[in-house]
C-alpha cells in the first residue's frame, strides 16, 4: 500500500467537522493505590485534587501532588480550568481531569486496555512511550481522531518492568498539547521486585518534571515565535506534577524517587543542592545490573531515570533541593539550556524507618555487537534553504535532509535482525532522539571513551549533543508495522524533525501518487505503468479507515493517469491497491 497525501494542499476532514465529546467518565481508585494516596494525603497535608489554593504553604513551597492511578476504562482528553499557582486560574487540557495525567499500572505480561476519547476541539493520539505496542496503536501520528473521536487500545505488556510514560502525540500540536498537560506516568511492574528490598508505597514516589514559561498572569499559555520553534519552548520555572515550586515532607528512610523530563525541550543536570551522593537504579526501560552511585546525571525530553535518596540522616525541619545544575550544551545564542535552576525541595521529618540499599538489582544481558547485520546513519543538519518546511516553517533541523511527510515511507527495518544505528549531529543544537517500537543499547559516544551511568542498560531516548556521533544497537522484535523516528524537542518534532519507518515485510505499495489542487478539485496523478492497481479513498488517517475506491474516470496525460475529484467529495487521502 503506498499512501501519499500533499497536506499544505489538500485539506482535511478533521479540519471541518466536529464531533460532541463523551460525557466524562468517573474516576476510580484501586485498592492499593487507596493506601498510598491516604498515605500522601497525611504525609503532605492535602489530597490529590489540583485545588492548590485550598494548600497551606510548607514555608518553600506548595505540597506535591501524587497523580491518581488509572482504573482501566476510558482515558478522555478535554479542556479543563486549574489553579496551577494558587489564585490563578489557567486553561489546561486534561486526561479523566487530572494533570498530570493518571498514572497507568500494568504487570509485566498483563494486557492493557483502554478507550481514548477526544473531547479536544482539535485532534489527538496518545504515544505509550518506551512501551512496546503494536504499530497500530503505538501513537503514529497518522492515527490521530479527530474532535469526538475514539478508540481502543488493547495489547500485553511484553517487557522490563520500569518507569514509562504516555502524551499526546498530535502532528504539529504535540508540542501544545504536552505543555498545556496531556502526560503522564506508564509504570509497568514486576512482583519479582518485591525480593530486592527497594522502597515501596509512600516511600516509591513518581516525579514529572516540566519547565513552564511564566506571565503576570500566570498562566500556562503556549505562545512559541520563531526563535521558540529553533530553541524549543524553554520556561523559566519548573512544576513537578504540575505542582509550581513542590515540596515533599520525608521520613528518615531511603525514597524511591522516578523521575521523568517531561519537557518540551529543557534539558536537566539533576543533582541534589548539597552536592550529596545518591544512586542510579534504573534508565529509560528497566532497572540497572546494580546502583551506580553519582552526584548528577543528565535528564533529557523523554528520558526517566529512578534514584535512590537515602533521607534517614536528614534532620527534622532541614531542607534540601532537587536542582539542575549547570551545564554546557547547545551552541546556539541566546538558549537559556545548561542554566541552573531548583526543581523542587525535600522537607526532614522526625520519623522513619531507614531502609537500605541493595546491593544488586537485575541481570542485563544486552545485544553482541558482532551480530549486527548493517548501519543505518541518521545525519541532523541545519536547513540551508530551499527546504519546504514541515507546517509552512523551515527553522527545524533537517534528519538526513528530510522534513517530516506523514504518508512517506522513509525506510524498511527487517523484523529480527540487529543493526547498529547512529546520528550524527552536525547542528547547533542539542537532540534528544527518540525511535518508537524498540528499546535500544548505547554503544558508544564520540566525546567520551566511558559511557556516562544515564546510559547504561536499556533506552529508548539518547541525547545526542552538537558535533556528536552516538551509535546504539537496536533490533525490532515485536511488532511489524510503521513506526517514527524523531527529535523529542516537541518543537523540534512539530517542525517536522520526524521520519517515517516500517518494521518487517514492506504493505503492499503502489507506484508513488502525485497531489495537486486546482480550484475546487483535487488532482491525484499515478504513474502510467500503474493499470494494474486500482485507486482508493479515505476521508482521515486513523484505526477506523473505511478505503473505497475512487470511481472517477482515470484520464491519460503525459505525466501520467490523472483522476480529477472534487474537494468536497469526501476522499482526502489516496492509496494505490494491487487488483
Amino acid at each position: 500500500m503506498c499512501l501519499n497525501h500533499s497536506r499544505p494542499l489538500v485539506p482535511r476532514v478533521r479540519d471541518e467537522a466536529f464531533l460532541a465529546p463523551y460525557p466524562l467518565s468517573l474516576l476510580m481508585y484501586s485498592s492499593r493505590r487507596q493506601f498510598i494516596t491516604r498515605s500522601a494525603f497525611a504525609l503532605l497535608g492535602s489530597g490529590i485534587v489540583r485545588a492548590h489554593a485550598d494548600h497551606p504553604t510548607l514555608g518553600s513551597g506548595y505540597p506535591l501532588v501524587i497523580p491518581p492511578d488509572f482504573s482501566g476504562g476510558t482515558l478522555q482528553a478535554k479542556p479543563d480550568t486549574k489553579e496551577v499557582w494558587p489564585g490563578f486560574p489557567t486553561p489546561v487540557l486534561t486526561l479523566n481531569g487530572s494533570i498530570p495525567g493518571p498514572t497507568i499500572r500494568v504487570r509485566m505480561g498483563e494486557r492493557f486496555k483502554a478507550r481514548i476519547q477526544n473531547g479536544l476541539a482539535e485532534p489527538l493520539v496518545l504515544h505509550w512511550h518506551g512501551i512496546l505496542a503494536p504499530a497500530g496503536m503505538d501513537g503514529n501520528p497518522r492515527d490521530a481522531v479527530p474532535p469526538g473521536g475514539s478508540y481502543e487500545v488493547d495489547f500485553p505488556v511484553q517487557q522490563p518492568a520500569g518507569t514509562y510514560w504516555y502524551h499526546a502525540h498530535t502532528d504539529q500540536l504535540t508540542a501544545k498539547q504536552v505543555y498545556l498537560g496531556l502526560a503522564g506516568f506508564f509504570i509497568v511492574e514486576d512482583p519479582a521486585e518485591a525480593s530486592l528490598g527497594l522502597p515501596q508505597d509512600e516511600l516509591d514516589v513518581p516525579l514529572l518534571i516540566q519547565d513552564r514559561v511564566s506571565n503576570p498572569g500566570h498562566t500556562l499559555a503556549y505562545s512559541p515565535v520563531m526563535d521558540h520553534m529553533v530553541l524549543g519552548y524553554l520556561g523559566d520555572s519548573t512544576t513537578v506534577n504540575g505542582v509550581p515550586e513542590a515540596s515533599l515532607q520525608v521520613k528518615r528512610s531511603v525514597y524511591r524517587l522516578r523521575l521523568l523530563n517531561g519537557s518540551n525541550a529543557r534539558v536537566f543536570k539533576i543533582g541534589l543542592g548539597d552536592t550529596a551522593k545518591f544512586k542510579l537504579i534504573a534508565n529509560d526501560a528497566g532497572l540497572l545490573p546494580a546502583p551506580i552511585e553519582v552526584t548528577s546525571l543528565l535528564l533529557a525530553p523523554g528520558n526517566r531515570a529512578e534514584i535512590l535518596v537515602d533521607f534517614s540522616n536528614f534532620p527534622h525541619g532541614s531542607t534540601v533541593e532537587l536542582k539542575s545544575l549547570a551545564f554546557d550544551g547547545d551552541m546556539t545564542m541566546g538558549s537559556t539550556q545548561g542554566q541552573p535552576r531548583t526543581l523542587m525541595r525535600f522537607i526532614g521529618q522526625h520519623t522513619g524507618s531507614g531502609g537500605s540499599v541493595p546491593k544488586t538489582l537485575v541481570p542485563f544481558i544486552g545485544h553482541d555487537h558482532a551480530q549486527a547485520k548493517r548501519t543505518r546513519q541518521f545525519v541532523i543538519t541545519m536547513p540551508g534553504g530551499g527546504h519546504g518546511g514541515h507546517g509552512g516553517g523551515m527553522a527545524t533541523d533537517l534528519i538526513n535532509g528530510l522534513l517530516y511527510q506523514m504518508n512517506r515511507t522513509d525506510f524498511t527495518v527487517p523484523l529480527g535482525e540487529l543493526e547498529v544505528w547512529e546520528f550524527h549531529n552536525q547542528a547547533d543544537h542539542m537532540h534528544p532522539m527518540h525511535v518508537h517500537g524498540a528499546i535500544f543499547q548505547v554503544l558508544s559516544r564520540s566525546t567520551t571513551s566511558m559511557l556516562p551511568p544515564e546510559d547504561r542498560g536499556w533506552k529508548d531516548t539518547i541525547l545526542v549533543y552538537p558535533g556528536e556521533v552516538v551509535r546504539i544497537l537496536i533490533k525490532f522484535e515485536t511488532y511489524p508495522g510503521a513506526f517514527v523516528l524523531h527529535c523529542h524537542n516537541l518543537e523540534h518534532e512539530d517542525g517536522g524533525m520526524m521520519l517515517n519507518f516500517n518494521v518487517g515485510s514492506s504493505p503492499v505499495e503502489g507506484p508513488r501518487l502525485a497531489i495537486r489542487r486546482e480550484a475546487e478539485e483535487i488532482i491525484v496523478v499515478a504513474p502510467h505503468e500503474a493499470t494494474d492497481y486500482r485507486l482508493e479513498g479515505t476521508p482521515h488517517l486513523g484505526h477506523d479507515s473505511a478505503w473505497t475506491p475512487v470511481t472517477a474516470v482515470p484520464s491519460h496525460t503525459d505525466v501520467g493517469v490523472e483522476f480529477r475529484l472534487p474537494r468536497n467529495g469526501g476522499a482526502q487521502y489516496f492509496r494505490l491497491v494491487k487488483q
